[in-house]
């Protein structure tokens, strides 16, 4: 650790919480790197052993409730994990570290924009979340990590995790999420140029630096997702996931693949007519 970072944390030091991580398992303390930080913690209190980030051990802690709730963390619920398929649109993290290491049924990527979906680059797959190279109902777990909003068309996003999850699969993600108002398009991509409706918005990127933000999600999601075939859920984390798991000002979507809206329909006006 560089001694400027340490000095950074010891000046924030009241910031830091003590605890377990559930990624790595270690006994650790959670620390913000900056006095700036303590207003944003789902991106802050990093694992002082794997660095996962609030959001990151959220994330993690849906993953254990819904496939080995045994669990106290991942690094325990390794052999128990390999059972499942699972794809992370992230890679190179503490996931890839722990549940990826020596798993075929656990495969992560990154977009690269310049090679084919499906290939490599530097030993990362490439895949594009509109157009994913996997096969029908291949994964029982597909998680998404504050990626959907750099999509140029989520919805097609959206359709794509929906096809490629086995019936009763899950689709854990994470997005900046505006429950006070509706959906709204920053970027119009309607052409295959991009034209700014908005201000244009970047967040940081560890492949380019910055990334553009094309989606401002709202609450009108939940409805667009049960029509895709989606039962959603809302996990907040609590105080009890603060003092024990640092996880802070954390919100995670879990939806379960179902039938999809319209089929259902279908079917229930095909047995009212029996």
């Amino acid at each position: 650790m560089k001694p400027r970072t340490l000095k950074r944390i010891l000046q924030n030091r009241r910031s830091n919480i003590w605890g377990r991580c559930n990624i790595c398992g270690k006994r650790t303390f959670f620390f913000t790197k900056d006095a700036r930080e303590r207003g944003h913690l789902r991106e802050s209190l990093f694992c002082a052993w794997c660095k996962s980030v609030s959001r990151k051990r959220h994330v993690a802690k849906a993953i254990l409730e819904l496939f080995a709730p045994q669990f106290e963390s991942l690094a325990q619920a390794v052999t128990a994990l390999r059972s499942f398929s699972i794809y992370s649109a992230v890679a190179h993290d503490s996931f890839d570290q722990i549940i990826g290491q020596d798993n075929d049924n656990y495969i992560s990527s990154e977009y690269f924009p310049d090679v084919p979906v499906g290939t490599e680059k530097n030993g990362v797959i490439c895949e594009d979340l509109e157009q994913l190279s996997f096969a029908d109902e291949a994964f029982d777990l597909v998680l998404t990590e504050d990626v959907l909003e750099h999509v140029r068309h989520p919805a097609a996003a959206f359709k794509e995790i929906y096809r490629v999850l086995k019936p009763g699969g899950y689709h854990v993600f994470t997005i900046p999420f505006y429950f006070d108002r509706k959906t709204a398009a920053r970027v119009d991509t309607t052409a295959d140029e991009d034209v700014y409706l908005l201000e244009p918005e970047y967040h940081g990127d560890t492949l380019r630096d910055r990334i553009l933000v094309y989606t401002d999600f709202g609450h009108d999601l939940l409805d667009q997702l049960s029509k895709l075939g989606f039962a959603t859920d809302i996990s907040f984390s609590t105080h009890h996931d603060a003092v024990r798991y640092g996880i802070a000002d954390s919100y995670v979507f879990i939806s379960s693949k179902c039938a999809p809206a319209r089929d259902a329909q279908a079917t229930h006006t095909e047995r009212e007519a029996q």
